[in-house]
């Protein structure tokens, strides 16, 4: 039985701990960068996802309700202090938090069920309610929404590819009640598509215990900003409308072009192409050409004027079951989209 009253989910910060601990509130030395330890107690302040105040970041992450954590740089399995929170009957508290200047949430006293020899030395924690001895509900590791909404549409976009390519290597289930739909009729569990998504972005591995699924849910709201459908189990996705204006049909090779087209026109693919290219460059702009609609047009909304275009793979050549990549895709504007389309039909011998 511990001295201590922290509540198990309840956040706190450092110096609120301190004074529990009987340190007045000081924040200074281990307190500021560790793992203190006060009359034979230890306490854990683990970052998980970012890194910490002293900029270094050990990988932290949580699988399932254990917490897979690092010590400080050099530190090692025989180190007293190491020795001193993992030996049997030790008392660990152990807080983590995934923002930088966050509270701490408090997970529970650790047990040390995994030591590494690796330098820093990794350590599992099992964590139990001090109050309850016994293993943390899973529901105190959820990720808050404001981690959950770093999940950006080009990380849905390759989380879906990884499925569809047979990726399998993650711990979440078959889905029960609703299924991702892409635009090949694909049907994928949307908490693996977010989940997989999710660790693409925040760097570190996410389980089903991080989040919930559903309606309204960040993980249904970040599929579904990405432009893919979710639909029930029971329901058909509504049909897609003719993709191909009319002065776009080619007499030969058109069942190419279409599947060309939709590709292009896919929601998912564009947004999750977009996104990408204003994250490494910081606006949209035409990869021929060079124009930056908003500075031309002086508003936002000139973004539209960016539409996406096959780079590599030319319509004739196209096979029925091609998979897009985003490094295939190239942002045009519209001008230059629709000459490089003309180029395309001109060198399959449909103008005249």
């Amino acid at each position: 039985m511990t001295q201590y009253s922290f509540k198990v989910g309840q956040k706190y910060k450092r110096e609120q701990v301190s004074q529990q601990a009987g340190d007045g509130g000081n924040i200074g030395g281990n307190w500021a960068t560790g793992y203190p330890q006060k009359d034979g107690v230890t306490f854990i302040f683990s970052n998980v996802g970012n890194p910490g105040q002293t900029g270094h970041d050990y990988d932290n992450y949580f699988d399932g309700p254990d917490l897979v954590w690092r010590g400080r740089t050099g530190s090692h399995r025989n180190q007293p202090s190491i020795q001193r929170m993992t030996t049997s009957g030790s008392e660990v508290h152990v807080f983590w938090r995934t923002g930088g200047r966050d509270p701490f949430t408090y997970g529970g006293i650790g047990k040390a069920v995994d030591i590494t020899d690796e330098i820093p030395v990794r350590i599992r924690w099992q964590l139990s309610d001090p109050s309850n001895p016994q293993p943390v509900s899973a529901k105190t590791q959820r990720l808050p929404a404001s981690e959950l909404n770093k999940v950006r549409p080009e990380n849905v976009w390759e989380a879906v590819q990884l499925l569809i390519g047979g990726y399998a290597d993650h711990p979440f289930a078959p889905s029960t009640d609703y299924d991702v739909v892409t635009d090949d009729g694909n049907r994928l569990p949307p908490k693996a598509v977010f989940g997989i998504a999710a660790k693409l972005a925040l760097g570190f591995e996410v389980g089903p215990a991080h989040f919930t699924a559903g309606l309204l849910s960040p993980c249904f709201r970040s599929i579904e900003d990405a432009g893919f459908k979710i639909v029930a189990k029971n329901e058909q996705p509504p049909e897609s409308p003719t993709l191909i204006p009319e002065d776009q049909y080619w007499t030969e090779g058109n069942k190419k072009l279409t599947s060309h087209m939709k590709r292009e026109r896919s929601p998912a693919a564009s947004r999750a192409k977009k996104s990408q290219f204003k994250a490494a460059h910081g606006n949209l702009f035409c990869e021929k050409c060079g124009l930056v609609p908003v500075d031309h047009y002086g508003t936002t909304h000139a973004e539209s004027c960016i539409e996406v275009h096959h780079r590599y793979v030319q319509v004739q050549d196209m096979p029925e079951n091609h998979r897009t990549t985003l490094d295939s895709l190239q942002c045009l504007c519209a001008n230059c989209h629709r000459l490089e389309h003309k180029i395309l039909k001109a060198e399959a011998g449909e103008l005249p």
